[in-house]
C-alpha cells in the first residue's frame, strides 16, 4: 500500500466518521486499520461478510470498506444487505475484479465507489474523504430542514407548502386546528375538518384542491375564514392568508395570519359608519348605496323599485312637549313596528330627523301603496310610551326607466309633502 500524500485539510470530513473495515485477509485488514485510524474518529473491524453485516447491524457506523472475495458472506451480498437497511450509508469495495458482471452487480447495489488493488492511500482516502463530506453535508441540510420545520411547527401562524400544486407540508399549528394528526391523515380526511371559506367562496378544509388555486396567484394575499365544525362548536376566525413563490426550493409557501380581532373591529366600524345610532338602522349614508345598488340592478333587470318615504306628524310638538329623550322613544319604537314589516332584501333607514326611507326592490306599485298603509294604519293604532298616539305621512313612488337615485328620492319626497298638504296621515302615491 503507497503511503498518503493527501493534504490533512482535505481530509477533515473523515475526523467525524466511523469506519468499519471487512477484510478476511488478516494481514490486508491491519493494513488499512493503521492507515484509517490515523484519519477516522472511530475504526471497526470484521473478518468476514457475515461479521461485518452482524457488526453494521449493532454500531451503524458511518461508511463500510469491504474486500468482495470473503468466506460465508461475500462483500456484494453484504453491501446488497446494508443498503436495503439504509440506502444512504457508502459502501466502498476494495477489489481485484474487473470483469462486466462485477460492475453491473455493484451498480444495482448501489455500491459508492470502488479501489483496486494493490491499494494506493490517497485514492481510498480522497473517495472515503469525499464521501464523509457528502454524509456531513446531507446532515446539516437534515438539522437546518428539522431547524426550519421545528421553528414553523411552533409559529402561530398556519403555514403550508405547496409543491407540483400538491400540498406537502403543513405545520403543526395548523394540523392541530383541522384535527389531523399528520399530512397524511389529512389528506384521507379523516379528521375532524373545518369549514373553509376563501374569498367569499367555501371549500371543505379537508379537500386540499383550494391550495392550488393559491398556488396560480403567487404573492397576493386573501382572505380566509374558518368556521369549526360541528357548526357551533367554536366561533369562526378570518386569517389573512399570503402565497409566495420560492423557485429555488420548488415551493409555494402559504402563510394563515389569525386577524379575527382586526377583522371583527372592521366589522363593527362599517355597522357604524352605516347605521344610525340612536334607531340601529340603516343611516343616510347607508341608504344612498343601497339606492344606488338597487337602481343599478333594476335598470340591467328591468325590475320593479319602489321608495316608501314617510315621517312623524308634529314631531317638533312631542318633543317640545314632552322632551327629546320622549321623541327618542317615539322613534326607537317605531323603528321597531315598522321593522316587522320588512323583508331581508328591503332597505329600512333613517333618512333624517324624523323622516324615515324604506326602500323596497321587486315590489310594484300597487304592493308598495298597500304596504304604506298598513304602517300608517300600525302606527295610529299603536300606544307609543309616555305620549299615546303619533300619526305619520307617507309618500310612495316607483322607478321610471330614466331613474336616478336622486329623480326617485325626489319624487318620493314630493309625494310624502303632497301627504302633509292633504292633511297628514295618509298614503300619497305619485
Amino acid at each position: 500500500m503507497t503511503p498518503p500524500r493527501l493534504l490533512p485539510e482535505r481530509l477533515r470530513p473523515l475526523r467525524s466518521m466511523h469506519i468499519l473495515v471487512v477484510e478476511d485477509d488478516r494481514f490486508a485488514r491491519e493494513q488499512l486499520s493503521l492507515l484509517l485510524s490515523r484519519f477516522a474518529a472511530r475504526l471497526t473491524t470484521a473478518a468476514d461478510g457475515a461479521q461485518g453485516l452482524e457488526t453494521y447491524k449493532f454500531e451503524r457506523p458511518d461508511i463500510v470498506v469491504t474486500d468482495i472475495n470473503m468466506p460465508r458472506l461475500d462483500g456484494l451480498d453484504m453491501a446488497q444487505a446494508i443498503k436495503a437497511m439504509d440506502p444512504n450509508t457508502p459502501v466502498i469495495l476494495v477489489t481485484a475484479h474487473s470483469d462486466t458482471r462485477f460492475f453491473l452487480r455493484s451498480i444495482d447495489i448501489g455500491i459508492d465507489g470502488y479501489v483496486v488493488k494493490p491499494i494506493d492511500a490517497d485514492n481510498l482516502l480522497a473517495l472515503l474523504a469525499k464521501e464523509a463530506k457528502t454524509l456531513l453535508d446531507a446532515r446539516a441540510a437534515e438539522d437546518r430542514a428539522g431547524m426550519f420545520r421545528f421553528i414553523l411547527d411552533i409559529n402561530p401562524n398556519f403555514i403550508l407548502t405547496l409543491h407540483a400544486g400538491e400540498v406537502d407540508y403543513i405545520n403543526r399549528t395548523f394540523l392541530d386546528f383541522l384535527g389531523a394528526p399528520d399530512l397524511a391523515t389529512l389528506k384521507l380526511g379523516q379528521h375532524a375538518g373545518r369549514f373553509l371559506e376563501l374569498d367569499g367562496r367555501g371549500f371543505d378544509a379537508a379537500d386540499l384542491s383550494w391550495t392550488a388555486l393559491l398556488g396560480q396567484h403567487e404573492n397576493h394575499t386573501h382572505q380566509a375564514v374558518f368556521t369549526p365544525l360541528p357548526i357551533g362548536s367554536d366561533r369562526a376566525r378570518t386569517y389573512l392568508v399570503s402565497s409566495a413563490g420560492f423557485p429555488e426550493l420548488g415551493r409555494t409557501i402559504i402563510t394563515f395570519t389569525d386577524i379575527t380581532p382586526l377583522a371583527e373591529e372592521r366589522r363593527i366600524l362599517r355597522i357604524r359608519a352605516a347605521t344610525d345610532a340612536l334607531t340601529g338602522i340603516a343611516n343616510r349614508a347607508e341608504l344612498a348605496e343601497a339606492l344606488e345598488r338597487e337602481c343599478n340592478r333594476t335598470s340591467r333587470h328591468a325590475d320593479n323599485l319602489c321608495a316608501i318615504m314617510f315621517d312623524i306628524d308634529h314631531f317638533k310638538v312631542v318633543n317640545d312637549t314632552y322632551g327629546h329623550p320622549a321623541g327618542d322613544v317615539v322613534l326607537t319604537t317605531l323603528t321597531h313596528l315598522v321593522s316587522r314589516h320588512v323583508r331581508d332584501h328591503d332597505t329600512f333607514g333613517r333618512y333624517g330627523g324624523e323622516e324615515f326611507l324604506l326602500i323596497t326592490p321587486q315590489t310594484g306599485i300597487e304592493a308598495a301603496r298597500q304596504l304604506a298603509e298598513r304602517l300608517r294604519s300600525e302606527i295610529e293604532n299603536h300606544s307609543f310610551p309616555a305620549i299615546g298616539q303619533v300619526t305619520c305621512s307617507f309618500g310612495v313612488t316607483a322607478n321610471r326607466p330614466d331613474d336616478t337615485p336622486n329623480s326617485l328620492i325626489a319624487r318620493a319626497d314630493t309625494a310624502l309633502y303632497d301627504a302633509k298638504e292633504a292633511g297628514r296621515n295618509c298614503v300619497v302615491v305619485r
